[in-house]
């Protein structure tokens, strides 16, 4: 029964190298969606940014449509919703709902590449102590490379879906503000 223990254990290397690699070519994927998104935003920000000054500034001051349109197209909301009487506090729910959503996909790969990178350096070790046992050193040299391959490819994963998570859970809540704000604004 003990002799099962290492072949299953083995058995997982492959499946956790081959999750490893998808997470590698997923979080760089994720980079160039976030370079997008910087792009899209960066047009816009400085405007809307003058927009909310003036409203700050000046209390009297409302909102056109055309303003707060602007600004629902621009966090990616719908913005004939504005026509007609919509329940704007089931809006912004549904905004941050969906934010969330979004930011949770990122927030997987923030924990689960150091646990593959854990698994990828671990599983590596027992035959590679075996082999170190039997006085095979190369044999023991190619499992301490992938196993701290793994490790460095699953921190990698890590880092990057964390510092995307961080600038994106930012964005959205400076969104989310901005949106309640108008909306606020508008309304009075």
């Amino acid at each position: 029964m003990f002799s099962l223990l290492p072949l299953l254990s083995q058995a997982l290397l492959w499946p956790v190298i081959l999750l490893l690699l998808s997470g590698v070519a997923i979080s760089v994927a994720m980079c160039g969606g976030l370079l997008g998104e910087y792009l899209r935003r960066r047009r816009w920000y400085h405007q809307r940014a003058a927009l909310l000054q003036n409203f700050i500034a000046n209390r009297e001051a409302k909102p056109s449509q055309e303003h707060l349109a602007a600004t629902f197209r621009q966090c990616g909301l719908n913005p004939e919703v504005l026509q007609g009487n919509p329940d704007f506090d089931k809006l912004l729910d549904d905004y941050q709902l969906r934010m969330q959503r979004r930011l949770a996909r990122v927030n997987l790969y923030v924990r689960i590449g150091p646990m593959l990178g854990l698994a990828g350096t671990l599983i590596p070790l027992g035959p590679g102590l075996m082999a170190l046992s039997s006085g095979n050193v190369n044999a023991l040299s190619d499992q301490l490379v992938i196993a701290f391959t793994s490790t460095v490819l699953g921190l990698f994963v890590g880092a990057v879906c964390f510092t995307i998570h961080l600038v994106r859970r930012h964005w959205y809540a400076k969104d989310l503000s901005d949106l309640e704000f108008l909306l606020q604004r508008w309304q009075a």
